[in-house]
């Protein structure tokens, strides 16, 4: 009778600390999703304003997405307790593959075959592309990403710049609302299986 308590005693313990890992988790995403979208403001922004298309930054975007998705990948594989190694493998790959495109892309500007603002909007438009397939393939935070970054380069294509901004800003404030609904559309369902 003794041993049934505690081992329900204890299951509540593990069940309390995942309900609270899980909320901690849920604000850690919601600021990863808010950096992600601040980045590519910003590199939206600096790719207008310089006369170098801004690639460092856009680099620097890349290394920080990569950055966030491998420890995502590699958290989650340690809870299902798969290869951590081949994890990493896939992420890099997956992330030196849009370097690797970056770089021809920058190749094709530098030679003068295509201009300036098409190179940026086209490397904006390869990391919109990665992040959708990292979010099929890992997580669907990054999906959102990717979305969001396709619809913001569409508004920096087709509308004036002031109405592109206020767009640019509507699609991440919506983002963040999809992450905010889905994510606790999730816990509930995660509770009501309880």
């Amino acid at each position: 009778m003794n041993t049934s308590t505690e081992a329900v005693s204890s299951a509540d313990k593990v069940d309390s600390k995942a309900h609270s890992k899980s909320g901690g988790a849920w604000t850690t995403r919601l600021g990863i999703l808010c950096a992600m979208l601040v980045l590519a403001i910003a590199g939206i922004g600096f790719t207008q304003a310089t006369d170098t298309g801004a690639w460092e930054y856009w680099l620097f975007v890349v290394l920080v997405y990569a950055a966030l998705g491998l420890w995502k990948s590699v958290r989650s594989a340690k809870q299902a307790g798969q290869s951590i190694h081949k994890t990493i493998i896939r992420e890099l790959s997956h992330w030196g593959i849009l370097v690797g495109f970056l770089a021809a892309l920058l190749m094709l500007e530098r030679r003068e075959i295509i201009n300036r603002d098409s190179a940026s909007y086209f490397a904006v438009m390869l990391l919109a592309l990665t992040c959708c397939l990292a979010g099929v393939h890992i997580d669907w935070l990054l999906l959102v990403v990717g979305i969001s970054l396709t619809l913001m380069v569409l508004a920096m294509a087709m509308l004036e710049q002031l109405s592109a901004w206020i767009i640019m800003i509507l699609v991440a404030c919506v983002a963040v609302a999809i992450f905010y609904f889905k994510s606790k559309r999730d816990s509930s369902a995660a509770k009501g299986n309880k």
